[in-house]
């Protein structure tokens, strides 16, 4: 058997312990801490306000858009009778509120519309019942009514006699 040669370990340096700083450094470093400038935090500032116009242009407040009618199909001079030709009962009440265009009938509101609407029938109602009631008659169920018209009727005519 061959002998192996056996190269002998390298040694290693050893490596320098770091030096100490002397004094005269350790001086220069504490003073350029103190000549740097110190820099202080600025207090923050309050946010601005927006103005309104600013607020709702340019910042995407805005209000939404909802649906429109579109362009008119009918002109607003045109008369009633002809866009309700085939709705007679449409016709009388146009008759009775006293209009004859789109633009006059567009002025009204619909419970306003209602309200001229039944207040003749409401009128015409109440001649009925005290026509009947002069007659000694009523309607069903508006006896209570007609015994009552009575009465005043009797004690307007005692007041004037």
């Amino acid at each position: 058997m061959a002998k192996k040669s056996v190269a002998p370990k390298a040694k290693k340096k050893p490596v320098p312990a770091p030096k100490p700083a002397t004094a005269k450094k350790v001086a220069k470093k504490k003073a350029a801490v103190k000549a740097a400038p110190v820099i202080k935090k600025k207090a923050p500032r309050p946010a601005k306000k927006k103005g309104v116009r600013r607020a709702t242009i340019s910042s995407g407040v805005r209000k939404k858009a909802g649906r429109k009618l579109g362009r008119s199909r009918i002109p607003q001079e045109a008369p009633l009778a002809v866009i309700f030709q085939n709705d007679l009962q449409a016709q009388e009440a146009f008759t009775l509120l006293g209009i004859q265009t789109i633009r006059e009938l567009e002025e009204f509101d619909p419970d306003e519309l209602v309200r001229r609407l039944s207040s003749p029938a409401k009128q015409t109602v109440g001649r009925i019942r005290k026509m009947l009631a002069l007659n000694n008659r009523c309607l069903s169920s508006d006896e209570a009514f007609a015994v009552e018209f009575q009465e005043r009727l009797t004690q307007n005519h005692m007041k004037m006699g």
